[in-house]
């Protein structure tokens, strides 16, 4: 049965954290998506990347990235500019817009990402984190 399959129960919880995320951003009125949050955070850390190196980081094809990227750059949170080193290369960082919002999401991103975690001791949370660590290990092979 497919409900007591642990593959469906990890996608299960996956989606149920991005619905839940989801749904708080509205909430506050913020109009970007938890993928993109994930891809402006990702440029916030890693200031003049290329979509290329955030596709790794985050696991997602080059569409998908671009597609992100694209939105981002017309709300205005990001900046493209030309590589100074590769011209066929374009690097990432965040506008003044980009930043102010990214300061105004993080208290909000830190109750998401705690909601769920609520009532799980330290133990429990590390040893999720090390079983999960195991399946991509397990999945790079």
């Amino acid at each position: 049965m497919i409900h007591n399959n642990t593959y469906f129960q990890i996608e299960l919880t996956a989606r149920k954290i991005r619905q839940y995320g989801q749904s708080i951003l509205k909430s506050h009125g913020i109009d970007i998506t938890i993928e993109q949050w994930l891809v402006l955070n990702v440029i916030h850390e890693n200031e003049s990347i290329s979509q290329i190196n955030i596709g790794e980081i985050l696991v997602k094809d080059k569409p998908t990235i671009s597609r992100m990227v694209r939105h981002l750059e017309k709300k205005e949170f990001i900046i493209k500019t030309n590589s100074s080193t590769d011209s066929r290369k374009v690097e990432l960082s965040i506008s003044k817009k980009g930043k102010a919002l990214i300061n105004n999401l993080y208290p909000i991103i830190e109750k998401i990402r705690f909601s769920g975690l609520n009532d799980l001791s330290e133990e429990e949370k590390k040893n999720i984190e090390v079983i999960l660590q195991k399946i991509r290990k397990n999945l790079d092979n």
